[in-house]
């Protein structure tokens, strides 16, 4: 089984969450290697945020800060982080180590794009790389 490259294509963005292509069945297991996003007109308000999912849940891993409570001391967020981003004034950022630590795309999984927010930018182009477990 060879490796696999999955490509999302948001041609135009109005800064709403939505879906930017197809949706991918998976055929095997695979392990994400590495993200890169390209856009033609780099973001330039703010950072553009992919999200991507596998089977509804994110690939990678909450950069939300974390705190601990004062009453109840437990480690607590106020709310998940968990997208890709490409950078204010950037083109093309590839992104290798923030995925969900042992993360498996299993076989027969559906994996899908997002497009969080666009930051200004324009004509975006998201590809995952997967490396496949079968030899």
């Amino acid at each position: 089984m060879a490796n696999r490259v999955l490509t999302w294509n948001c041609l135009s963005s109005n800064g709403n969450k939505y879906h930017i292509g197809a949706t991918y069945y998976m055929e095997a297991d695979y392990i994400p290697v590495a993200v890169r996003i390209v856009a033609e007109i780099a973001p330039n308000i703010e950072d553009a945020e992919f999200e991507i999912y596998d089977d509804g849940v994110s690939i990678f891993v909450d950069r939300a800060p974390k705190y601990r409570h004062t009453r109840t001391g437990m480690i607590e967020s106020d709310g998940a982080i968990t997208t890709v981003v490409l950078a204010k004034d950037e083109s093309n950022e590839i992104n290798e180590d923030d995925f969900t630590e042992d993360l498996v795309i299993e076989e027969g999984s559906f994996v899908s794009c997002n497009c969080v927010k666009d930051g200004g930018g324009r004509n975006f182009t998201v590809h995952l790389e997967l490396e496949s477990l079968e030899q």
